[in-house]
């Protein structure tokens, strides 16, 4: 978990460099195109690193097969940003936003190879780096040219990225980097286990950026710019709980392979620390909502504490369902999954949207919506797993 506090911790101060510096517009901006850059590399990561997890990472063919998802995921998730991008950016925010597409995907690549190998320390010391060198890439644009921009932002986040990856791979096993060419490629094999796991991995980021666009059609940049701030309260427990998904998935798969096969129960525990946890963390950021908004905004725009209760909830119903969908996907249940997360993104986004359209102000609820249906959801991973259970 020592990593996921980095990458908490790297991920708070990033977006609140960009809610303190970058005004209303420019952090709405920010967070639309970060929006995009967290889909675009859930759906590569979960196709890539959950198959590097699961299935055998040395097999020549399937190593193959990974390969080749690292090159077209590299150049597609760049290439949907630049799209993506285009529509509200400037020229050379766009390049500058696809370079961190692509950065992103190839630091990726090698953080999942510390996963699948559970060297989560060596992990969390490379995250570090990696958050240091933006950091320092940050304050150096700062000092040479005063007020931050936007590309700025982009351009230290990619110079980081790369960093953290180079340092990774320097650092792996000779083994664990043995390039196997890319012909004679097990596709079908990587693609039958990671493709609805994928899938499923992207539901809740999609939700998320879709939201963000209603809220930003609807009430404009600096309505979404006090949501996104509400939302960042509850970063660190968001993160810690988005990232704890590589340590359950290891640890169930590892235990799938190695004849003590997890139980429900595992995964209900797991979910009970997590979503204690959370919850805790929810607790404080409403309590200290005026204080922390004044630090992080500047004063620039306000922020809901009613945004900030709703977002405590959304983590909470995420942090609870998240063992339990680890376990399902070490089961290769992934496509149940899917299905469940699919319906609750449609239901939230639907509720959101018809708020939206009969009140444009009430963009808080934003969170509430989204939470819909989490808790269904959950009883039913329960229900499913449960049944699933060794006898």
């Amino acid at each position: 978990m020592v990593t996921q506090f980095v990458l908490a911790g790297a991920s708070l101060v990033l977006q609140a460099v960009a809610a303190r510096f970058l005004g209303a517009e420019g952090f709405g901006h920010f967070v639309l195109i970060y929006g995009a850059l967290v889909l675009g590399i859930a759906l590569y990561t979960s196709w890539f690193g959950d198959a590097l997890t699961v299935l055998d990472r040395f097999d020549p063919r399937v190593r193959a097969a990974l390969l080749r998802s690292l090159i077209l995921g590299g150049a597609m998730v760049s290439g949907a940003v630049a799209v993506f991008g285009n529509v509200f950016l400037d020229g050379r925010e766009t390049a500058a936003a696809a370079a961190v597409a692509a950065a992103w995907v190839l630091n990726e690549s090698v953080r999942r190879i510390y996963s699948a190998r559970t060297a989560f320390w060596a992990l969390a010391s490379n995250d570090a780096l990696g958050a240091a060198v933006t950091l320092a890439t940050l304050t150096a644009f700062a000092v040479l040219g005063g007020r931050l921009t936007l590309t700025q932002m982009f351009c230290a986040m990619a110079i980081g990225y790369v960093g953290a990856a180079v340092l990774g791979a320097v650092r792996q096993p000779r083994e664990e980097l043995r390039n196997p060419g890319i012909r004679d490629a097990a596709v079908r094999d990587v693609a039958g286990f990671a493709a609805w796991r994928s899938l499923q991995a992207g539901v809740r980021p999609l939700s998320l950026l879709v939201s963000r666009v209603l809220v930003g059609s609807f009430g404009g940049a600096t309505a979404l710019a006090g949501v996104e701030a509400a939302r960042l309260l509850l970063a660190p427990a968001l993160t810690v709980a988005n990232g704890s998904g590589s340590y359950f998935l290891s640890t169930f798969a590892s235990r799938s392979t190695s004849g003590r096969a997890p139980r429900s129960r595992d995964a209900v525990r797991g979910a009970a620390v997590l979503g204690g946890a959370v919850i805790a963390v929810g607790v404080t950021a409403v309590a200290l909502t005026e204080p922390l908004s004044r630090l992080l905004t500047g004063g620039e725009f306000d922020v809901d504490v009613r945004a900030v209760v709703g977002w405590a909830l959304y983590t909470t119903v995420f942090a609870a369902t998240l063992p339990m969908t680890s376990l399902a996907t070490a089961r290769r249940r992934s496509r149940f999954v899917f299905g469940l997360r699919a319906l609750e993104m449609t239901c939230g986004l639907s509720v959101l949207a018809a708020v939206l359209t009969m009140n444009s102000a009430a963009s808080w609820a934003a969170p509430y919506c989204l939470s819909a249906g989490g808790v269904i959801t959950g009883l039913l991973l329960w229900a499913h797993l449960r049944r699933g259970d060794p006898q």
